[in-house]
């Protein structure tokens, strides 16, 4: 009857309500048990990540002034290549030899020679140079001093010449080091637009960044860059004690002092000398070739040996600046930034291409 029919009816209902409930699993796809993967965020921080990377070689280049930097490497390299020859090592050593051995030679035998001829004792010979050739005087003095401090540059240069050479092929012996600015900002920027491709194709995005990352890893260990970098820092520190404003402004009054000892040795002093010997130039000439043979050569050959020396502090003084835009700057440590962030951008790129095949 009717209490049948109800009771019929109301164990009807949880059935009916089961079939029209739906589970989550069912809803979403997913498999009973199994949580939902969600790789997105970690994609989208990859390709933040990435960006962020580009940005910071771009900063790192203009905050280590690189475009300053660069072309003050490539100018100092230059003007420098030509006095760090082993050539010109080797005559400079020789013009030093020249300049010790007449000071030498006058101080030992011609000034007691000519001070017996003019029936002179030695202090007043001494004395009677620094009164009628106060240059020929004022050089002497200075040998002694100027002699050693030129000797122990042209030593310093001679050591550098290894570090300087790989330093001069940076990035390589055919690019200038202008170029690495450029290519730092460009990776820098490059880079950039590969995080921003990213987040709209992860994938392709992804598979560029490895590329680019692995690029940036391995070019410069083709290019021995690290290596390059680490002689270039080491060459600035070997040359930070010696490489002064004092140095230039000593040697210049040095060679001022021993150029005019030897201009009026050779055009009052020796000419007097032999009108009070009763001597012809040409007499004068044969006796000191003969008994006095380094003053002889030195006549002959200090024009051209203070031509090149003052041209070697000319490069010192013209590349001052050079050298004071390039003393704070660590290039080795630059090369290790953009190779880390390579590496840092490859692993960032793989990790996106793998977590979009997994979706």
């Amino acid at each position: 009857g009717f209490h049948g029919r109800w009771r019929t009816a109301l164990h009807a209902l949880p059935a009916r309500r089961a079939q029209g409930q739906t589970s989550p699993s069912a809803r979403t796809g997913t498999p009973a048990g199994s949580s939902p993967a969600k790789p997105a965020p970690l994609r989208k921080v990859a390709a933040l990540g990435v960006t962020l990377v580009g940005s910071g070689l771009v900063v790192v280049t203009l905050m280590s002034n690189l475009f300053a930097v660069g072309p003050a490497f490539e100018n100092l390299i230059g003007d420098f290549r030509p006095a760090l020859t082993q050539s010109s090592i080797n005559t400079a050593r020789t013009d030093i030899a020249g300049l010790s051995a007449v000071q030498q030679e006058f101080t030992t035998k011609l000034a007691p020679a000519l001070s017996q001829q003019l029936k002179m004792t030695p202090d007043q010979f001494n004395g009677f140079v620094s009164k009628n050739f106060p240059a020929v005087a004022a050089g002497m003095g200075a040998l002694p001093t100027a002699v050693p401090t030129f000797n122990g540059l042209i030593n310093t240069l001679d050591k550098q010449r290894p570090l300087f050479a790989s330093a001069d092929a940076i990035p390589t012996t055919s690019l200038p080091a202008t170029t690495v600015p450029w290519g730092m900002l460009g990776a820098g920027i490059l880079v950039f637009l590969i995080g921003l491709a990213m987040l709209r194709s992860p994938k392709a995005g992804g598979a560029v960044a490895i590329v680019v990352g692995l690029l940036l890893v391995l070019l410069p260990l083709a290019l021995s860059l690290p290596g390059k970098a680490a002689d270039a820092d080491q060459l600035n520190a070997n040359l930070k004690p010696v490489y002064t404003q004092a140095l230039v402004d000593n040697a210049t009054g040095a060679l001022a002092t021993i150029g005019a000892m030897g201009t009026e040795m050779k055009t009052t002093m020796l000419p007097a000398l032999a009108t009070q010997l009763k001597m012809s130039p040409e007499q004068l000439q044969t006796f000191l070739g003969a008994n006095f043979p380094a003053t002889a050569q030195a006549l002959q050959t200090m024009p051209a040996s203070m031509e090149r020396f003052n041209g070697l502090v000319k490069v010192f003084n013209n590349n001052l600046g050079n050298y004071g835009t390039l003393k704070p700057v660590g290039l080795e440590r630059l090369i290790w930034i953009m190779m880390g962030a390579g590496g840092l951008v490859a692993v960032l790129g793989g990790l996106t291409v793998v977590t979009a095949r997994k979706k």
